[in-house]
């Protein structure tokens, strides 16, 4: 794709940099006024969607519970040789599932607990990230003993007053 320089309009007095950001705070708002209708028309196709598929799900749920039933009441039948039936459309069967659960009355945080009081870290999840946020409060020869510096600069920003332009879009 061919590379293309951005056109900058050039502004040379303070009259053309109002009309910039009344310029600017209109585009702002249009571009807010498409994203709701987007969000809008989003939500909307969601839930027509959703309307849809709900009779089909729950039709789906019907005939998973009864294959299950099936299967249940044939299990001698159909699964001396095999732990699955193949049909021309799928398989269903049985297959060996192993769930990890707390024993009864106790709880996730319980077990949590008791690995850290046991020190068994393996078992426990932790994730771990720099806070530049708490950073912003230490001392420059504080970040540096970490391998951080702290840079300083102007950033230009644009703050257009779109609430200014009253009602139009």
């Amino acid at each position: 794709m061919a590379r293309s320089k951005p056109k900058a309009e050039v502004i040379a007095d303070a009259k053309q940099a109002e009309a910039a950001m009344l310029e600017l705070a209109q585009l702002g708002r249009q571009i807010n006024a498409v994203e709701i209708d987007a969000a809008e028309n989003i939500d909307l196709i969601k839930a027509n969607a959703a309307a849809e598929m709900e009779p089909l799900k729950a039709r789906q749920k019907e005939l998973g519970n009864s294959l299950c039933i099936y299967a249940t009441l044939n299990k001698d039948q159909l699964f001396k040789a095999r732990k699955s039936q193949k049909t021309p459309y799928g398989v269903f069967g049985w297959r060996k599932a192993t769930k990890i659960k707390p024993i009864p009355k106790m709880t996730l945080a319980q077990v949590l607990e008791r690995l850290q009081e046991l020190d068994i870290r393996e078992a426990i999840t932790v994730k771990e990230s720099v806070n530049k946020e708490t950073m912003r409060g230490w001392t420059d020869a504080k970040l540096k003993t970490v391998g951080m510096r702290r840079l300083t600069g102007d950033e230009f920003f644009i703050e257009p007053a779109e609430e200014e332009l009253g009602g139009e879009a």
